[in-house]
């Protein structure tokens, strides 16, 4: 899947734009819907270089012989692509009732594959992945003004009309919707295994059995949080023997080490010797004594995105020197390592 790159320069003038928009005035003068769309959602996509004309107001939907019903705008990309956007009144919550009015405008409008719905602070970004011509259950993409993060700039800037790429979009949406399934699907098994998951197992077993209800009962009990924290254990070591090859430790690695290292070095019972790191090719482990089973944090550096994540927590960086929030935190579990 090809992917537009989006230059560093658009993601800070998009920031500075946010970060500039006075957002607790414009809620305060958005009292009903029309007020909303003036004050909140159309400065919004004015951010993303559309133009009044772009942006065409109560779009006549697609009903064939039906009532002609008008959505609240509309977006026509090369004469052909259409980005639905319904809009609600500003502090109205957007729930599964909204979700589906504008499922309805989605399902006869032709040519549209991208359907916003907004309150003019909160945006979701819907597509028609599962089923076409409806659209799923979750949005693929949130955006909101009075919370966001550079990935989320990152991401919205995706939609900017300069950028905006309907199939790429799209993809990604995809790849997404795909992921979230099968790690769903997949939770749903190990959480109460099928026949069939147990029988695959039980086929490439050493120790030979009969395939009885009291064997599947054994194994039922054996897939607990326990072996599955074992097997993450395995498969992690199994990685870094198989990928060290490709592995690329970057810089901006390697300073985040320094900067974990120097916070937790900071307390006398940390002893410095013991601090270690290991790079994988997707995630990038600090650890006591160089154990997977002693690991105070992983990073995920990657495509441009930063994240930590400690023990079950993850967080977000926007910048490197944000490790610093987490101070006590990473302290707190490398004591818990090193006892």
């Amino acid at each position: 899947m090809t992917t537009t790159v989006i230059p560093k320069q658009a993601i800070s003038q998009l920031k500075k734009m946010l970060d500039n928009f006075k957002l607790t005035e414009a809620i305060e003068i958005s009292s009903n819907e029309a007020q909303t769309r003036k004050f909140l959602i159309e400065p919004f996509f004015f951010m993303l270089n559309y133009v009044s004309t772009d942006l065409i107001p109560e779009y006549n939907a697609d009903f064939g012989d039906r009532v002609s019903q008008k959505i609240d705008y509309a977006i026509v990309l090369n004469k052909k692509d259409t980005i639905l956007i319904e809009a609600k009144k500003q502090n109205s919550k957007l729930t599964d009732k909204e979700a589906g009015q504008l499922n309805g405008y989605f399902n006869n409008t032709k040519n549209s594959k991208i359907a916003i719905l907004t309150n003019g602070v909160e945006y979701r970004f819907y597509s028609d992945v599962v089923e076409p011509n409806i659209i799923d259950n979750k949005p693929f993409f949130l955006f909101n003004l009075s919370s966001y993060t550079e990935n989320d700039i990152e991401g919205l800037l995706k939609f900017d009309k300069r950028f905006i790429k309907i199939k790429e979009i799209v993809e990604s949406a995809q790849e997404i919707v795909f992921a979230e399934s099968f790690e769903d699907s997949l939770f749903k098994e190990l959480l109460a295994p099928s026949k069939d998951l147990l029988k695959i197992i039980h086929r490439n077993m050493l120790f030979k059995t009969k395939f009885n209800e009291e064997t599947q009962g054994k194994m039922i009990n054996l897939i607990n949080s326990s072996l599955l924290k074992c097997l993450y254990d395995k498969k992690v070591i199994e990685e870094s023997n198989s990928n060290s090859q490709g592995v690329i430790t970057t810089e901006l690695e390697i300073q985040a080490y320094h900067i974990i290292r120097t916070l937790l070095i900071q307390n006398k019972k940390i002893p410095n010797e013991r601090i270690s790191y290991k790079d994988f090719k997707s995630f990038f482990n600090i650890s006591i004594d160089d154990s997977s089973k002693k690991v105070i944090c992983k990073l995920g550096f990657n495509n441009g995105k930063m994240k930590i994540s400690i023990e079950n927590n993850e967080y977000i960086l926007e910048h490197i020197d944000d490790l610093v929030k987490y101070k006590n935190e990473l302290t707190n579990r490398t004591l818990a390592l090193v006892d």
